[in-house]
C-alpha cells in the first residue's frame, strides 16, 4: 500500500510539471468495493467531469483500501498527496471535530430530514468547518441509516447488547455510543469480514446497503436488528489547495459533479434499501424489525447531553429542525 501512495506521489509530480507529461491526475481514495455507493458516486462524479471537460483530468477511483484505511486516505488528501476521497463521517471526526453533531444517535428520524438539514444552513456552516484542517466538503450523501448485527442472538434492547463486543469505526463517538448501550465497543478500521468470520468479534453496526455488499452473512452474522440508531453521513471530500488552484470554471464544474453524484448516490442507498434487506433474510439472517427504539434512545442519551461548544450549537440546530 506504501508503495501505491509513492506511486501516485510521483505521477502527480509528473502531472504538475508544466503539463508536459499527462494531463493533471485526480485520485480519489475508497476504502470500501466497487459495488458500494461510495465508488459508484466517484465514478458518476468522474463521468460528469469527463462530459463538461473532455480529456482534460485522468479520474482514478482507487477503491477497496487501495491506498489505506479512511483515516489514511484523509490524512493523504489534507497534505495533497490524494486529491479527494468519499468516506463516512466517523472518522472525520479527528480532523473537523463538529462533524461528530452527525453522528449523534436517533438525531434524524428520516432521509427526508437529513437532506434538508444538509443541503440547508446547517449542511453549509458545517461545510464551513472543513477548512480550517484543509479540506473542502464538495458535498454530503450518505450511507443510510446504521443498524447493528452480531452472531450470538437476536437484538431486541440494549440489555441484548451486553458484553457483546460490536466492532465500530474510529470514532469516539461511535464509541461512546456503543458504551452507552452496554456493549465491548471495538475500534477497527474496514475491511471486517475476516475479523467477524474468526470470532474476534461478535458483531458490528452498519447500513443495510453495507451488511448487503459486504455479505456479512457469510461472515457468521446470523441476526439484525433494524436500531436505525445513527445517520451515515457520507462526505465528498477533496484537498483544498487542489481546489483553490484550479482554473475557476474547472472549479465549478468538479463542484457541480460532485453534487450530481452525491444526489445519484442518496437515490441508489434509498432505491435499493428494501430490496437488499428482503436478500438478507432470503440469506437466512433473522430480522428483528421492530427493537425497542425507545430503551435504545434512553440508553444513549447521555451521549448527546454531554456534547459541548460549537458541536453542541450544530446539534440543537438540528434538533429544531425536526421538530
Amino acid at each position: 500500500m506504501r508503495f501505491r501512495v509513492f506511486m501516485i506521489v510521483i505521477a502527480s509530480l509528473l502531472c504538475g510539471v508544466g503539463g508536459a507529461w499527462a494531463k493533471p491526475q485526480i485520485n480519489i481514495g475508497i476504502v470500501v468495493g466497487p459495488n458500494f455507493v461510495h465508488t459508484k458516486a466517484a465514478e458518476w462524479f468522474k463521468e460528469a467531469v469527463d462530459k463538461a471537460l473532455p480529456g482534460k483530468y485522468d479520474i482514478i477511483a482507487h477503491h477497496s483500501g487501495e491506498l489505506g484505511s479512511e483515516t489514511q486516505v484523509l490524512q493523504q488528501v489534507q497534505v495533497g498527496t490524494t486529491q479527494m476521497s468519499i468516506c463516512t463521517t466517523g472518522p472525520i471526526e479527528a480532523f473537523v471535530p463538529e462533524v461528530k453533531a452527525l453522528e449523534m444517535p436517533f438525531l434524524f428520524t428520516s432521509y427526508e430530514e437529513a437532506d434538508r438539514v444538509l443541503d440547508g444552513p446547517v449542511g453549509h456552516e458545517l461545510s464551513s468547518r472543513f477548512e480550517k484542517a484543509g479540506f473542502v466538503a464538495l458535498h454530503f450523501l450518505d450511507n443510510g441509516f446504521r443498524n447493528v448485527t452480531n452472531s450470538r442472538h437476536p437484538i431486541v434492547t440494549p440489555l441484548d447488547c451486553k458484553g457483546l463486543k460490536i466492532r465500530t469505526m474510529e470514532s469516539p463517538t461511535h464509541l461512546a455510543i456503543w458504551r452507552a448501550i452496554g456493549a465491548n465497543p471495538t475500534p477497527m478500521a474496514w475491511p471486517i469480514f475476516t475479523a467477524l468470520q474468526q470470532g474476534v468479534i461478535d458483531g458490528q453496526e452498519n447500513p443495510i446497503a453495507v451488511i448487503y455488499e459486504a455479505k456479512l452473512y457469510e461472515a457468521g452474522q446470523k441476526y439484525l436488528s433494524l436500531t436505525r440508531h445513527v445517520y451515515s453521513a457520507l462526505v465528498f471530500v477533496a484537498n483544498k489547495s487542489f481546489m483553490d488552484n484550479l482554473p475557476a470554471g474547472d472549479r465549478n464544474v468538479m463542484m457541480d459533479a460532485a453534487q450530481t453524484a452525491s444526489l445519484k448516490g442518496r437515490a441508489f442507498i434509498r432505491d435499493n434499501e428494501a430490496k437488499q434487506l428482503d436478500a438478507l433474510k432470503a440469506e437466512g439472517m433473522q430480522v428483528v424489525e421492530h427493537p425497542d427504539i425507545a430503551a435504545f434512545r434512553k440508553a444513549t442519551r447521555p451521549v448527546i447531553e454531554a456534547t459541548t461548544g460549537e458541536t453542541r450549537k450544530i446539534v440543537e440546530a438540528i434538533q429544531k429542525m425536526s421538530r
